[in-house]
C-alpha cells in the first residue's frame, strides 16, 4: 500500500470529490480511496487483515451516510485486530455539531479528532504534515 494512502468514507459524492482534490492540492502523492458507506470500508479493511496488510495512515469518516453510518463502522473496527489499525489516524469529519456526537467520539480511542464539515484546508495541511 502507497505510503500516503488515505481514506474518505462519505456518501456525498460532491464532498468526496472536493475533498480529495484539496487533499491532492496540499500533497500531489496523496492517494484517496473513496467508500460511500461504512460497511464498504469495514467490508475492505476486513478483507485488508485477511491479506496481512496494513490499512491507510489517515480515514476520514463522515457520520450520517446509509447502510452503515460512522458509529457502525468505528464499532466494527474496534473488533479487528488491533495491529491493522494502531498505526491509523481516524477523524471524523461531519456537518454535526451535536455535542452528544462530539462527545461520543470521545469515547473511541481509535478516534484522533472531531472535524465539523466544511473542514478548513489549513486544517487538512496540519493533520497531513503530522501524519506523513
Amino acid at each position: 500500500m502507497n505510503e500516503k494512502t488515505v481514506y474518505i468514507v462519505d456518501d456525498d459524492r460532491i464532498y468526496q470529490f472536493s475533498f480529495e482534490k484539496i487533499l491532492g492540492l496540499i500533497d500531489p502523492e496523496i492517494n484517496c480511496r473513496v467508500f460511500k458507506n461504512g460497511e464498504e470500508a469495514i467490508n475492505h479493511c476486513k478483507a485488508m487483515l485477511h491479506e496481512q496488510t496494513e490499512c491507510p495512515k489517515i480515514i476520514f469518516l463522515d457520520l450520517n451516510m446509509p447502510v452503515m453510518d460512522g458509529w457502525d463502522f468505528l464499532d466494527e473496527l474496534k473488533v479487528l485486530n488491533s495491529e491493522l489499525t494502531k498505526r491509523t489516524s481516524i477523524y471524523i469529519v461531519s456537518s454535526s455539531i451535536d455535542d452528544q456526537d462530539i462527545n461520543k467520539a470521545k469515547e473511541y480511542d481509535i478516534v484522533k479528532e472531531y472535524l465539523v464539515k466544511p473542514v478548513n484546508r489549513d486544517k487538512l495541511a496540519e493533520l497531513i504534515a503530522s501524519t506523513f
